[in-house]
């Protein structure tokens, strides 16, 4: 078996870019109009205008980021006989080997597929973390799945079920190894 490298879906992001983009349209309007929607719940224009301003920015940064990821695919996950690297960003060499998973699990949140790697010793993992915002993230995950780690495949290049099919395959055929 060899190296698996797995992408960002140009497809998809390219869909939450011009999603994006429509938001951020729709922001430039309320900011634009303001004047005009005291006829609604929010009398004063500034409310308005501070709505428009908070859709620009939070969505124009979505749209940075998607224009970036339609551009170039980011590489997102490896699976390989070494291992599974679920942060390919931070290190091409940090894998969870496969003898330190315990398994897979799948869960889903308003229709959206979830796949849960079980770890043998999740703490390692927290206190490997330098960022502290994606520790707090690591323990939300392990108090509330038991796992530090999750994959979901809704902006990848994969299908959820070949996903967790490719995954358990590897699993199998590593885990007594290393």
């Amino acid at each position: 078996m060899e190296k698996i490298e797995i992408y960002s879906s140009k497809k998809k992001s390219l869909v939450l870019l011009l999603g994006a983009i429509v938001f951020v349209a729709l922001g430039f309007w309320l900011v634009i109009e303001a004047e005009n929607f005291t006829g609604w719940r929010a009398r004063n224009p500034m409310l308005t205008r501070g709505i428009g301003v908070a859709s620009i920015l939070f969505f124009g940064l979505g749209a940075f980021i998607a224009l970036k990821r339609v551009i170039k695919s980011e590489i997102a996950l490896i699976i390989a006989p070494e291992g599974l690297n679920v942060n390919p960003k931070k290190s091409l060499t940090d894998y969870i080997k496969w003898s330190e998973i315990s398994g897979f699990d799948e869960i889903s949140i308003q229709s959206t597929r979830i796949i849960i790697i079980g770890v043998k010793d999740s703490d390692y993992w927290l206190e490997k973390e330098t960022n502290g915002f994606k520790r707090k993230l690591m323990q939300f995950n392990i108090k509330n799945y038991n796992s530090p780690f999750n994959i979901s495949a809704s902006g990848l290049t994969i299908a959820s079920d070949e996903l967790i099919a490719t995954l358990i395959e590897y699993y199998e055929h590593y885990k007594n190894e290393s």
